[in-house]
Formats: C-alpha cells, structure tokens, sequence
C-alpha cells in the first residue's frame, strides 16, 4: 500500500455520502459575422474548460454552433432529467445572440431558435435545486421573470429585452474564469459571484474608458451565488502531451474542488456526515495522486 493511503489506512470510513456533483452544458449561438464567431468560440472554449477542472468531463455538454438544434439542446437537457440527482448542482450557459420582439424572447442558433419558455421549462423539469443560468445575449434580460426561481442563481447580460446591442459581458465573464484577479477571497476558486462581479465591473470600465453610454446591464439574481464554483485556478493545463496523465491531472483537479466546497459547507452537515464525505474524498484524491505519480515516472523511464 503506497505511503497516502497507509497514512489513512488507520481511520474508519463510515458509509459513503453521496456528494453533490456539477452538470453543465454549454450552448453557443449563431455568430452572424465574423468577429462575433470568433468571439463565441473563444468564449465557449474558456467556460467548457473552466467547468472541467472543478467537474468530470462527461458532465460538461458543449453544443458548439454547428450541432445547436433546438431539438438537441432540449432533448439532452430532458435526458437530464433522470441524470442529474437533486442534491446535484447544474448550470446552462448560453453564448450568442438573442433577440426580442415585445412579446417573446429568442436565444439564436440554427433553425428554429431556442424561447424563453424553452429554457424556463427544460430548467424547471430538472430535478436538482441548485442551478446557474448565465446568458449573454443581448435581450437577455426579457426572460428574468421567467426564469426566475427559488434556489435558482440567473446571470442576464442585459436588464431587459430592450437591450437589444450585441454584449461584451459574455467575454468579460469567460475571461473571469482564469483569471487571478477576479479571485477575490484568494482560494484558487473562482464563484458564480466572483466572475459576475468582474464582468460587471469590466463592461463598466469599457463604456467608460470609450466615453460611451452603457448599451448593457448585466443582472444577477438568486443565493449561494458564492459558494457555486465554476473554475479551479491552476487546474488542468490542455497542452499535457500524454492523455492518460492529463484525464488524471483533471481527476485531481475536480476531487481538490469537491474538497474545499464541502468544506465550505461544514456548517450546514451534520459532523459525521461531513467526516464521511472528505475522508472519502480524501481517499479517492490520494489514488489519483499515487497514479500521476505512477505514470510520471513511467514517462520519466521511457525517455
């Protein structure tokens, strides 16, 4: 037995608890020109690979343009329905353009587009009670009624359907993601609220700096806001050359993240449950550990 795991070998795992686990699925929207297709795919990729270093891959859907049917997309989130357990956190992210007639709002991909109905239906058929939406699309903001709910945290680009501008908040908030500034209590997690907040504060500084009228008021509504984390700083890095090492790299990566959110939630579990819980974790983080050791050194051999 390698030395982590005699080192908790002398403690007694009480019976498993089951942990609450991140689902995601990223959308992204018809571009239209150019320069927003190049902004979409920079923002899709920063977000999806934001979500897997504090989640398993599998549990990160990314609908690129090209695959973004209305069909798709909601069939997999009714696929969902009996995939995500309730004590599961999930978020959707919508990266693109939206559009809004006075009457109903319309989140743009290819053919018919995705409503407001669509999205308020597929999240309320969900059966978890902690779930994200964060849409950055212009007129965004037409669909807060409908989307709002009780243990539901809802991110708008924009404060209305009025808003009708292409918005630069959906690069700030990718950009969040990774970066250390937006990491304001300074524990190598960024938060649903800590990315918002720096969005905010970015999109502010850009009318600003330009002596432009803000076209875009992004809202945030919903609790837990902070203690929902969306990226791990320093996690995976995607230039790994060995695929194997870097599936384990990642592993690690969302294990160390479902450590310090537990942690976080201490107060609200009973302490023997909370025991349970990280040594479990505890354990399976040490295994993965031992196994990048392992194929580290058989790299280090076969050179």
């Amino acid at each position: 037995m390698t030395k982590r795991l005699t080192s908790l070998a002398g403690l007694v795992l009480l019976p498993a608890l089951t942990f609450a686990e991140l689902h995601a699925v990223v959308v992204e929207g018809l571009p239209g020109d150019q320069i927003y297709a190049e902004q979409f795919d920079r923002q899709v990729t920063a977000i999806s690979m934001a979500l897997r270093s504090v989640t398993e891959r599998e549990r990160v859907r990314v609908f690129r343009t090209d695959e973004a049917s209305r069909d798709a997309v909601l069939g997999y989130l009714e696929s969902l329905q009996s995939g995500v357990r309730s004590s599961d956190q999930f978020a959707l992210f919508l990266i693109g353009h939206g559009s809004y007639d006075d009457v109903e709002y319309k989140f743009n991909i290819p053919g018919p587009d995705l409503t407001g109905d669509d999205i308020a239906a597929s999240l309320d058929e969900l059966p978890n009670t902690d779930q994200v939406l964060v849409n950055t699309s212009s007129s965004s903001g037409a669909i807060a009624d409908l989307v709002a709910g009780d243990s539901r945290i809802v991110i708008l680009a924009t404060r209305s359907g009025a808003e009708r501008h292409a918005t630069r908040f959906g690069d700030y908030f990718a950009i969040a993601l990774g970066d250390p500034s937006a990491d304001i209590d300074k524990n190598e997690r960024i938060s649903v609220a800590e990315a918002f907040r720096f969005a905010e504060r970015q999109v502010s500084d850009y009318f600003e700096r330009n002596d432009q009228l803000a076209t875009e008021h992004a809202t945030l509504e919903g609790e837990r806001a902070e203690r929902i984390t969306l990226a791990r700083l320093g996690g995976a890095q995607p230039n790994v050359v060995d695929t194997a090492l870097g599936e384990l790299i990642a592993d690690r990566d969302a294990l160390n993240a479902h450590i310090e959110a537990l942690r976080l939630s201490r107060d609200d579990m009973p302490q023997a449950d909370y025991q349970s819980a990280l040594l479990e974790r505890m354990l399976e983080l040490a295994r993965v550990e031992d196994a990048i050791e392992a194929r580290q050194e058989e790299q280090g051999a076969n050179e």
